[in-house]
């Protein structure tokens, strides 16, 4: 390659890598830290579902909200852009959501409206009352107890 054509491509590199969007990774990523945790229904694991974490606007945290995937043993680990990177460093609101899932009926190839296996309201974020503080370079484990009758 000539010497004038590299000088000529080495702003061009320069400038690319500068722009939103050239560099690999999205550029507004707030801080995030590892987030752990379990979910109980009347005490005992709950066996399935999804945790969702999302910033709360009225205590100044905003961004991308994290979700997990409620395991067997009822423990779950957070995600907000790659998996187990947790959740963005500071204050949440919570939902909790876990369906009856069912085999495909081709006889009934309409979906059908699963059944919520725990109470609806902790699947609202405003309304589940349930909230988190994610810290930075802190042990972030929740417990949270669902009640079948709350």
């Amino acid at each position: 390659m000539e010497r004038s054509t590299l000088q000529k491509l080495i702003p061009i590199v320069l400038v690319c890598f500068s722009l939103p969007g050239c560099s690999g990774g999205p550029n507004d990523t707030p801080p995030l830290a590892p987030v752990t945790g379990v979910v109980t229904m009347d005490g005992k694991p709950l066996t399935k579902g999804n945790v969702q974490f999302t910033p709360d606007k009225d205590k100044g945290t905003t961004g991308r909200m994290a979700l997990g995937k409620i395991n067997e043993d009822g423990t779950f680990e957070l995600m907000t852009i790659t998996s187990g990177d947790g959740a963005q460093v500071g204050h949440h609101l919570v939902s909790i959501e876990s369906y009856e899932t069912s085999a495909f009926d081709p006889n009934q190839p309409v979906n059908q409206t699963p059944k919520s296996l725990i109470p609806l309201k902790y699947a609202d974020p405003k309304k589940s009352e349930m909230t988190a503080q994610v810290k930075a370079g802190e042990e972030n484990n929740f417990t949270f107890e669902l009640k079948s009758k709350p």
